[in-house]
């Protein structure tokens, strides 16, 4: 491994630990766990790549095109709330994401937008839950 691989590499752990909220030391196992082995690590190097790391883009804008992403091609599941919890940690909140729903709908149609306004509803019902558990 060349030296820009290997901080490619690095990087790209850092994207998926944050996603799945583990740590870096973690993820290698867990995602080889996930995906197999070698899907997950072209999927760490591409994500130590430009497109997670240049600044013409946030964290909050790169979880807007993911998440639109995401919605149009209609994942549904851990795949979309694990990057709804990444958008919340990059300062989305429920009514910025009811909203591109809305948006999404008028042009990728309403029976996959109503989807994902559904998990995305059920997501922050759970979150505010949790967050209410763990005040207590």
């Amino acid at each position: 491994m060349d030296k820009d691989e290997g901080a490619r590499t690095e990087r790209g752990v850092a994207v998926y630990a944050e996603t799945f909220g583990v740590s870096a030391a973690e993820l290698p196992d867990l995602f080889s766990d996930r995906v197999g082995a070698r899907f997950a690590a072209e999927a760490i190097l591409a994500a130590g790549g430009p497109a997670w790391h240049d600044p013409a883009l946030d964290d909050r804008s790169r979880s807007i095109a993911i998440l639109t992403a995401l919605i149009c091609v209609g994942v549904r599941g851990d795949r979309l709330t694990t990057h709804l919890a990444r958008a919340v940690r990059a300062g989305l909140d429920q009514p910025a994401l009811e909203v591109l729903t809305v948006l999404l709908s008028l042009y990728v149609g309403q029976a996959r937008t109503s989807v994902a306004a559904e998990e995305i509803h059920l997501f922050f019902q759970r979150y505010a839950s949790s967050e209410r558990h763990d005040a207590s």
